[in-house]
């Protein structure tokens, strides 16, 4: 490692309490991978398939399950690194093009729902969209206008991968945000998920990443919706 190289980490470690804290466990190894993608768009289906078969072979797909051994013990019990493939807002191109590249590779990817997307009218979806900043990249790519899942589908997708909560309608969430507004993203949010899946939901994501410690106020609406896990850019943090 070169001494600027070094400089500038250590000078990152510094200022960065959280920057820190990752460091130690990837130092220790203790860490499993996440990868993130949003539109899945058919024209990168070749490359999905390369990205996927390549996780495939080098990585083990990773359960909630998983994660429960995982933070109970501090041993991840299997031989090849674990790797989490998020794939985030609940997009239909999701459904119709990395799912069955997932299947075939028998790749456990997770899928994180802002809840209330996939009630979306048809005709209002793409406004819907833009009004939340859901980003559909090609909006010609669905002529029908139907640029969410429906609920069928992430049904199917939730027999064999792992649903999470990504809010309620795409929402972030501050300090000083409304009681009733963190109620509905939070709890209503993973209610909804719940009932149209008849399974439990027991991660949320914030948007734009903050950890659980940023805002105690939430704190108790994740409680009360009975959340598990809590996926931030740094972290998977277990908290019940």
């Amino acid at each position: 490692m070169s001494s600027l190289f070094t400089a500038d980490l250590l000078g990152t470690l510094q200022k960065d309490p959280r920057a820190l804290e990752m460091f130690r466990y990837l130092s220790q190894g203790a860490s499993i991978r996440v990868i993130n993608y949003h539109n899945t768009e058919p024209r990168d289906i070749p490359r999905f398939e390369r990205e996927i078969s390549y996780y495939a072979e080098h990585f083990q797909p990773v359960t909630v399950r998983d994660l429960d051994e995982f933070f109970a013990t501090g041993r991840w019990p299997y031989e090849r690194p674990g790797l989490i493939p998020a794939f985030f807002e609940g997009f239909r191109n999701h459904y119709d093009v990395v799912f069955p590249i997932l299947e075939k590779y028998h790749f456990t990817g997770w899928f994180y729902i802002p809840s209330f997307f996939l009630d979306v009218p048809v005709p209002e979806q793409l406004e819907f969209s833009k009004a939340h900043e859901l980003d559909v990249i090609d909006e010609s790519a669905y002529p029908d206008g139907r640029f969410a899942m429906n609920w069928d589908e992430l049904r199917e997708i939730s027999h064999s991968h792992e649903v999470c909560c990504h809010s309620g309608t795409h929402f972030q969430i501050f300090c000083d945000t409304p009681d009733e507004d963190m109620h509905r993203e939070i709890v209503l949010a993973k209610r909804r998920l719940q009932e149209q899946l008849d399974k439990t939901v027991d991660v949320f994501c914030w948007l734009y990443g903050e950890e659980y410690g940023y805002n105690t106020r939430a704190h108790k609406y994740l409680e009360e919706a009975g959340y598990r896990y809590v996926l931030s850019n740094l972290k998977m943090e277990k908290i019940r």
